[in-house]
């Protein structure tokens, strides 16, 4: 039986738990009838910057979150979901829980990929 998720007006499309293989990067691949998309999430450790920090790159089809000092298990993420681009007249969105269990090098990463149509989110570009 198939399954239909739905968070008020958004669509989860993909949604999982995943953990990394001996502390390297993971890749997500959204695979859409309009392309595939993916988003690599990249750990490290870095002692000068106090607590967590994320940054992003947009690629070629995807997104780049380095994702600095994710120890622990409380776990850290994005606090909202994280635009990724538009699709017609619909929005893409990751949203991500990471946490790093004992003094293992691998990360287990909760992830949810949204769709939902701009009106319903009062989406407008940015002037830029």
């Amino acid at each position: 039986m198939p399954l239909s998720v739905s968070s008020g007006p958004a669509r989860v499309i993909e949604h999982g738990t995943v953990t990394t293989f001996g502390g390297q990067d993971l890749e997500i691949l959204l695979d859409m009838p309009e392309g595939a998309w993916s988003v690599r999430l990249i750990f490290e450790e870095n002692p000068e910057i106090s607590g967590a920090a994320v940054s992003t790159e947009m690629i070629d089809g995807g997104m780049i979150f380095e994702c600095v000092n994710f120890q622990g298990a409380d776990g850290r993420g994005s606090a909202v979901p994280v635009l990724l681009g538009e699709l017609g007249e619909d929005l893409v969105f990751f949203h991500f829980r990471v946490f790093q269990h004992g003094q293992s090098d691998d990360h287990s990463v909760h992830y949810t990929f949204f769709r939902v149509h701009k009106d319903a989110v009062d989406w407008q570009p940015s002037a830029g």
